[in-house]
């Protein structure tokens, strides 16, 4: 397929409290880092490498037209949100190499299964609404989040969360539900220059449903398991 105008941004950082050097991981023979890659140089114009890692880095060197950014330590730390770290990113290449695409991927390595078609439908489904700020990629709730969220009280005894709600009799009286899952990001460049507070769902932010594979994010080092065991399963 022909490479979207657009910037892919991934921000791959060194530690990681689940699992030490979880973006330098391998399932099905290439790391996350490099998975990602990847991907953005086969869908996307510009491919943006942030990284406070220097084992990272000199993967993105090993690729043609990656742009790599050395990350300072302050926009590294485990309290560090992600947009002012693609502010970063976006402010560096335009400073140094030229103007970045008006719509912007934040591709994170730690969905290893997003494909391709995703990236291009979640892109074709943002341009069509001239009215989006950004688009989230989403995927079902394995149950209705109102309903089944409790917190503890005294003496072990347990209260929905949401007390407001009325009783229901089964499970097709509740509305579909969904969970961001990490897979796709995308923001219109203006927007993510100035959402200052760094906020991720704003008044106009729209969803893209993506499968439930697809949505798998590497947290934990029984999510690496897992994904390897799905991608044995898939590329055997």
């Amino acid at each position: 397929m022909s490479k979207l105008n657009a910037t892919a941004i991934i921000a791959a950082r060194a530690n990681s409290k689940g699992i030490k050097d979880k973006n330098l991981q391998y399932i099905n023979k290439k790391n996350l880092v490099e998975i990602s890659i990847e991907q953005g140089l086969r869908t996307c114009e510009i491919v943006i490498l942030s990284s406070d890692s220097s084992k990272i880095n000199e993967i993105g060197k090993q690729y043609d037209n990656v742009f790599i950014i050395e990350r300072h330590a302050e926009l590294s730390e485990d309290e560090t949100p992600k947009l002012p770290v693609l502010r970063n990113a976006v402010e560096i290449y335009e400073k140094e190499v030229g103007k970045c695409s008006d719509i912007i991927f934040d591709l994170q390595p730690t969905s290893p299964f997003r494909k391709d078609e995703s990236i291009l439908k979640s892109y074709e489904l943002f341009r069509k609404d001239d009215d989006s700020t950004n688009l989230v990629s989403v995927s079902s709730t394995s149950f209705h989040p109102s309903y089944n969220l409790l917190e503890f009280k005294e003496n072990n005894e347990v209260e929905l969360l949401n007390r407001t709600l009325e009783p229901i009799t089964g499970r097709n009286m509740l509305p579909d539900t969904y969970k961001m899952d990490g897979c796709i990001f995308i923001w219109r460049k203006k927007i993510l220059m100035t959402n200052l507070e760094n906020r991720v769902v704003l008044n106009n932010t729209i969803g893209y449903k993506v499968s439930e594979i697809e949505s798998l994010d590497i947290d934990t080092q029984e999510d690496l398991d897992y994904a390897r065991y799905v991608s044995e399963k898939l590329f055997k």
